[in-house]
């Protein structure tokens, strides 16, 4: 999972030696290539993103949120069944992006077929400044986003990194979301936050993804089940479900985890009003 990162070099040269007199000295070498030498700003990563996706994606699907007076890009998608059930909220991971293959992509595109509207949004770059200000900023925009279309039942799904913020943001922020879906999930930098949620957890990922994410798979269960047994009700808060063979972008496994996810979405989701 590598940042997807573009460099660009433009190297100027004058002539210098030209317009000089032609008694004058010739420049030290070093000293005029410092001075000529003029590399360009790299462009933008996460702009370069965006226009891709601005060329591939369905007319209608391109929504503009504003952050601190900026534009961010999301994808939306209505759903279809005619029997809305809520809005699924969609986070990628690090180096992926709003409708990238693996995960996010088919479950923005699939879930609307199940009664619930999606709605994937861009994040920005790790290495770019204040990275996790933004992704707050851009998670209350994306929720404000949904509020403006009156949809209240609101799951939160993010992948790796996405996953991570999620919880996070769950944790941080009780009330403005019915359910967490982590797929993937990496080292939680706090073993509180699945608790402090205080909603309903589907914990999903592969047993063939990188040791990291089965290594804290297996640490979260063991968490995972102390709240089931404190809760002690007959649907419990948090379910944790390992899937054959899939690697970190579900490859061969998508259609599995679409029905696991659907499956979590009815039992634990479907048509819940958030609690005021």
């Amino acid at each position: 999972m590598k940042t997807l990162r573009y460099v660009l070099l433009l190297t100027l040269w004058a002539g210098v030696a030209q317009a000089a007199p032609a008694a004058a000295p010739a420049p030290d070498a070093a000293a005029e290539t410092a001075a000529t030498v003029s590399p360009a700003p790299a462009p933008d990563a996460e702009q370069e993103v965006v226009a891709r996706l601005r060329a591939s994606a369905v007319a209608g699907e391109i929504q503009e949120l504003s952050v601190d007076g900026k534009p961010v890009l999301a994808l939306w998608r209505n759903e279809t069944l005619g029997r809305p059930q809520g809005a699924v909220l969609l986070l990628h991971d690090t180096g992926a992006h709003a409708d990238w293959p693996g995960v996010i992509g088919p479950l923005r595109r699939e879930l609307p077929e199940h009664g619930w509207h999606t709605l994937a949004l861009q994040l920005s770059a790790p290495e770019a400044t204040e990275a996790a200000q933004q992704t707050t900023a851009r998670l209350r925009a994306a929720l404000a986003f949904l509020a403006g279309k009156n949809i209240r039942n609101i799951v939160l799904l993010g992948h790796g990194s996405g996953a991570a913020a999620a919880l996070r943001h769950a944790a941080d922020n009780k009330g403005t979301v019915n359910g967490l879906i982590l797929v993937a999930l990496g080292e939680m930098d706090d073993a509180a936050l699945l608790d402090r949620a205080a909603v309903p957890i589907y914990d999903i990922y592969g047993s063939a993804d990188a040791l990291e994410v089965r290594t804290a798979g297996a640490q979260r269960l063991t968490e995972g089940r102390r709240l089931v047994r404190k809760d002690g009700g007959e649907l419990p808060r948090y379910r944790q479900f390992v899937v054959l063979a899939a690697d970190h972008f579900f490859s061969a496994q998508t259609e599995i985890l679409l029905r696991r996810v659907q499956g979590w979405l009815r039992t634990h989701a479907e048509g819940m009003e958030i609690s005021e």
